[in-house]
């Protein structure tokens, strides 16, 4: 892979010169990563597996008039340095190039916002704040490139202008390296994370941790950059469907180029990892399995980015069909997680036109259909199975073991009756039932898994640190098992585990605090109460002790805490202790207000510091931050994750190392 990586990058710096138009400033943009009135999608900078297959899609804007829709798009492969030169082959037009036939040429309109003040203008219903573009438009789908290289493609627009964008492909590699592939995500882990969880969960002396994280004693550690194709922060759509196709896109989206077309399903299409594993070259394999386990909904971001293609990622009735009804539908063999409302229509039910797919996932492939941890402890078949435990997001670890009278407060179950899901399996549970099943269905084969901690993020962003930091120490524990699974199976050696996450957000430890001392303080007394606060050399050490040694602390309501925070919140109290009672609900709606959205002001039932709000008042909980999240591997191939890299390497360096491509 260290090859594949050094020709792309080689060929991509000695040709940006003469192509590449760099990121201009600024928050709005009229369509991301299209720098004039020309678009191309894949844009500048893409980057390709041999044979992989994507969409193509040119659009043509002008503000207030109509635009000319005589254009033409052509390719051209550069010389091995990158240039143009004698030896290169000519531009040819792109059709005859890519033997595929353009859909018949379209044409719609948008709006847009020019900048923050527009923006916040419409929002405030002000009709005249956006401006309108009309489009011409022409897709060509499911190409594919099989010879390496670097390739100039250029449209021609408006009587002589041009958009131009460099892609690379990637050859294939001569064989795989590893059989299986594990990627575990946290989602929104970051480092400062990973310290504090294990601060409150490892025994120490004189400063010396006697044990460590499974994380700990992976043998390479690298680091992931995670901007969005025209965003410097990321949501989870976007940043996970990197590491699933090697392509950056816009927020929201899911396998795809975001265009400009009202219609979220008809964006040009990136070719994911699992559907290229699902038709691999039997020389590198064969076809593989593919699994999903995910503490969220099913059809949440992360889960949803290994086989679903959409330009919006809250469209989760049609990303239940795309499961199994999809253009080249991936058809998990493991689907675990929640999401059960999305999948029927009975009370509270959001399938899409009333399909009750629990059936159809049966019916039409096979799959055993169970709904609470026993049965999946239970189920020793190798058919095809769909474990769905909650109608929404599965509830955390910390309510899950620790104050499971919060299960009772909502109507959970995931067939859509009146009753709580109280029987909900753990990661772990899931993940080692996953792996069973797919030894058992492509032992010879192998397969790929992708295992989501997804309520870390969900709990750093109410800023609920305690439940965020138990569901990563939930997702540690779960790598230990893992790892233990593949040794007594004989597995560890042909499996590649790689762990990282596919966002921040900035949450850090500053000291510790005395709570017995911060309760003692009347409301009110702000400076008084934070007298409780220890830093430096007076942070001393908090109270946590995991006694029984199941990973976790013993005791969550403990008097010594830490003093710890984000930098992105909304109005909100901070008391530095466990919320004992359910998630943290730091801001609520305002009763009143003058404008045409929601202004949230600090939850009054809450106790605390007052903390005023950095974010704009529509946000009623923190955000994701800019920082590179930490990357640990282990096993065949993981040798290509140290150092710095971007996450749409992360896609090319798994792909590699399972020898897709053709």
């Amino acid at each position: 892979m260290v090859k594949v990586l050094s020709f792309a990058l080689l060929s991509l710096a000695t040709a940006i010169s003469s192509v590449t138009a760099l990121d201009q400033p600024g928050q709005f943009r009229r369509l991301g990563a299209c720098p004039n009135m020309g678009c191309v999608f894949p844009p500048d900078s893409a980057r390709f597996i041999a044979g992989s297959k994507f969409d193509v899609r040119v659009e043509v804007h002008a503000e207030n008039v109509q635009p000319n829709n005589k254009y033409t798009l052509s390719i051209q492969k550069l010389g091995s340095n990158g240039k143009e030169n004698k030896n290169n082959l000519k531009p040819v037009d792109f059709t005859s190039f890519a033997k595929v036939q353009p859909n018949a040429q379209e044409a719609w309109d948008f709006t847009y916002v020019k900048d923050a003040a527009q923006f916040w203008k419409k929002k405030d219903g002000d009709k005249n704040a956006t401006t309108p573009v009309n489009v011409a438009s022409t897709a060509w789908r499911q190409v594919s490139i099989k010879e390496p290289g670097t390739y100039k493609v250029t449209l021609k627009y408006d009587n002589g202008k041009k958009t131009e964008a460099l892609w690379t492909v990637d050859p294939v590699p001569k064989k795989r390296k590893a059989k299986n592939v594990i990627l575990f995500i946290g989602d929104g882990m970051t480092t400062a994370m990973i310290t504090a969880a294990r601060l409150i969960s490892k025994p120490h002396s004189s400063g010396h941790y006697l044990k460590r994280m499974h994380m700990d004693q992976f043998p390479v550690l690298g680091h992931v950059m995670t901007h969005s194709m025209d965003s410097l922060i990321t949501d989870s759509a976007n940043s996970a469907s990197a590491y699933n196709t090697g392509h950056k896109s816009s927020a929201n989206a899911l396998g795809v180029y975001p265009d400009s077309s009202a219609s979220p399903f008809d964006d040009p299409k990136q070719e994911l990892l699992a559907e290229l594993l699902r038709r691999r070259s039997k020389k590198m394999g064969g076809r593989g399995g593919v699994g999903i386990v995910s503490t969220a909904e099913i059809q949440d971001a992360t889960p949803a980015a290994v086989f679903s293609h959409t330009r919006n990622r809250d469209t989760k009735d049609v990303i239940v069909d795309q499961m199994i009804h999809g253009d080249n539908p991936v058809v998990p063999d493991v689907i675990l997680g929640g999401g059960g409302k999305y999948f029927h229509s009975n009370n509270g039910g959001k399938s899409l036109n009333g399909t009750n797919y629990y059936e159809t996932f049966r019916k039409e492939h096979g799959y055993k259909v169970i709904h609470d941890k026993d049965a999946l402890l239970n189920y020793k078949s190798k058919d095809p199975l769909l474990g769905i435990f909650h109608s929404g997001n599965m509830d955390v670890w910390l309510d899950r073991n620790v104050y499971k009278s919060n299960l009772n407060k909502t109507d959970s179950d995931p067939t859509g009756s009146d009753a709580p899901a109280l029987n909900q399996p753990n990661l772990d549970q899931m993940v080692i039932k996953g792996l069973e099943v797919l030894d058992k269905r492509y032992r010879k084969e192998g397969w790929f898994m992708m295992a989501e901690a997804a309520s870390v993020d969900k709990m750093m962003h109410p800023m609920d640190y305690d439940r965020s930091l138990a569901d990563l120490l939930e997702m540690d524990n779960t790598i230990g098992k893992t790892k233990e699974w593949l040794k007594r199976n004989k597995l560890d050696k042909d499996t590649l585990i790689v762990v990282t996450a596919d966002h921040g957000h900035s949450f850090d430890v500053y000291g510790s605090v005395d709570t017995q001392l911060f309760n003692s303080v009347a409301e009110g007394q702000d400076s008084e109460k934070k007298h409780s606060i220890g830093t430096y050399e007076n942070s001393g050490w908090p109270s946590y002790v995991d006694a029984d040694g199941d990973g976790f602390p013993d005791k969550w309501d403990v008097r010594y805490t830490l003093a710890s925070g984000t930098a992105g919140f909304p109005a909100h109290k901070e008391n530095f202790q466990v919320s004992v009672n359910g998630t943290f609900i730091p801001a609520i709606a305002q009763g009143t207000s003058h404008h045409h959205y929601k202004e949230y002001v600090a939850n009054p039932e809450s106790a605390g510091i007052n903390k005023e709000s950095t974010l704009a008042g529509d946000q009623s909980v923190g955000v994701h931050s800019l920082q590179d999240v930490p990357l640990f591997a282990m096993g065949p191939g993981s040798e290509a994750f140290a150092g710095i890299m971007d996450n749409t390497e992360v896609f090319h360096k798994i792909a590699d190392a399972l020898g897709l491509g053709n």
